[in-house]
């Protein structure tokens, strides 16, 4: 997977800054030779909320709105113009990721370009709608921070080099190649994260001893070290020069450490919903990396994921909205 494979392309603009997720969309869609969709996902208008007149039923205020925002979307579009590009705009009424998702399926959109939501501060830069399409989305979700740099200066990407299962390992070949080519198209600093352990470290220092317990972190680290340069360098294009760390300890806690400390613009990832991001993170392992990261983060399924999420009559927006 390298970045010239999107060629549908979603773009969410909602309440949030988004000049940056406008940029980066329009950007990657005139280098792709890609279609652009803009989208807003507004909440319907309820009747305890709101009398309506007799002039104006709670149906025609809804639309009316609607069609105000699609107008707003629309003026987006035409600042880009002289781009060459042509945009579509969708405006759907109800639950965010529902219709995001439903707008996905029903467009055929290969990549969904959003936001990360702010309202929580950056300690929990990923608000519930992105943390939502990350778990239902069938493409790949770009949270994008708002007001980052035009062009990323360090990408970092998180992998299980140990994985043996043809899901995780597909995953792991994916992350690889899609941020070597955004590193190579950006000229930015490509970084390679695996976090390890060694299973029952407490217990096998006790009966081993510190010595021996210590030797065998070593031949642990050397293992994964050697599996995560065999990676690099089948995946890794020759003219990258990726810097590798291999951190001991929580993966949740070590993938935010190491993003802080080199500053990272962006994390790419995997998500797979049965057992977390690219088979490292089990449970709410997953959720404190969310909640501790201050990038975008670029996140990517297996092949063959399935949205829980179906595909609804097209004349019709989400019930609910949250």
């Amino acid at each position: 997977m390298d970045l010239d494979c999107f060629k549908n392309i979603l773009v969410v603009i909602g309440g949030e800054p988004h000049d940056s997720t406008l940029t980066r969309g329009v950007a990657l869609a005139i280098a792709n030779g890609a279609s652009l969709t803009l989208m807003d996902v507004i909440p319907p208008v309820h009747q305890s909320f709101f009398s309506a007149s007799p002039q104006h039923s709670i149906e025609e205020l809804q639309a009316e709105h609607r069609e105000a925002r699609r107008q707003e979307l629309l003026r987006l579009v035409a600042d880009y113009v002289s781009t060459g590009i042509a945009a579509e705009v969708v405006v759907r009424v109800g639950n965010p990721a529902f219709e995001i998702v439903q707008q996905v399926l029903r467009g055929g959109h290969d990549l969904v370009i959003k936001t990360a939501n702010t309202r929580t501060g950056l300690k929990h830069l990923l608000g519930s709608i992105t943390r939502a399409l990350l778990r239902t989305s069938p493409c790949p979700v770009w949270a994008i921070k708002p007001g980052s740099e035009p062009r990323y200066r360090k990408i970092l990407a998180a992998i299980d080099p140990l994985a043996d299962d043809p899901e995780h390992m597909g995953l792991n070949e994916q992350i690889i190649r899609l941020a070597s080519s955004l590193a190579h198209s950006e000229s930015a600093e490509l970084h390679l994260v695996s976090v390890w352990s060694l299973p029952m470290e407490r217990t096998l220092r006790s009966r081993l001893g510190a010595e021996a317990c210590d030797l065998l972190i070593r031949q642990a680290e050397a293992r994964v070290r050697k599996t995560l340069d065999r990676w690099h360098a089948s995946h890794v294009p020759r003219e990258i020069v990726a810097t590798v760390h291999l951190p001991r300890g929580r993966a949740s806690e070590q993938i935010a450490e190491v993003a802080a400390r080199i500053d990272a613009d962006l994390i790419v990832m995997g998500t797979i919903c049965r057992t977390g991001l690219a088979g490292m993170l089990v449970g709410n392992t997953a959720e404190q990396l969310l909640d501790s990261v201050t990038c975008g983060v670029l996140a990517l399924k297996p092949h063959g994921f399935v949205s829980p999420i179906r595909l609804t009559d097209d004349n019709h927006d989400s019930p609910r909205s949250e």
